[in-house]
C-alpha cells in the first residue's frame, strides 16, 4: 500500500516539475488554455509551440523516435526567446538536458506578461 502511495506522489511531482513553468509561460503569453501545461509528457511542448505561434499539434513530434524530441528541443530553445523578445543566450539555458528544467523555471518567472497586441489568441 505504501509503495502505491509513493508511486502516486512521484508521478504527481514529475507532472508538476515541467507543468508549473509551462503554465506560467502560457499565462504570460496570453494563451487561452494555460492548464494544458500540466498534461504529462506533452504539456510543456504544447505550450512552447503555441507560445511561438505554431499549432500545438506540432508537439507530437516529441514522440518520433530519436530525432523528434531532439529537433523540437533545439527549435524551441531558439524560437521561444525570440518570440518573447528575449536574448538568444536563453537558448543555452533551455537547451542543455537536465539544467533546462531549471532554465524553464527561470525563464517562466522572469517573463513579462505580453500586451493584448502581442498575445496569441
Amino acid at each position: 500500500m505504501a509503495s502505491g502511495v509513493t508511486i502516486v506522489i512521484v508521478v504527481a511531482i514529475a507532472a508538476c516539475v515541467p507543468g508549473v513553468p509551462a503554465y506560467v509561460i502560457a499565462r504570460r503569453s496570453g494563451l487561452r488554455n494555460p492548464w494544458v501545461g500540466f498534461i504529462p509528457l506533452l504539456g510543456l511542448w504544447i505550450v512552447l509551440c503555441e507560445a511561438t505561434g505554431q499549432s500545438g499539434w506540432l508537439a507530437l513530434f516529441v514522440f518520433l523516435p530519436y530525432l523528434g524530441a531532439l529537433v523540437l528541443s533545439i527549435w524551441a530553445a531558439f524560437q521561444v526567446p525570440a518570440r518573447h523578445g528575449r536574448s538568444r543566450w536563453w537558448a543555452l539555458a533551455l537547451l542543455v538536458p537536465g539544467p533546462n528544467l531549471v532554465g524553464y523555471w527561470a525563464y517562466a518567472f522572469t517573463l513579462t506578461r505580453l500586451t493584448a497586441e502581442e498575445a496569441i489568441f
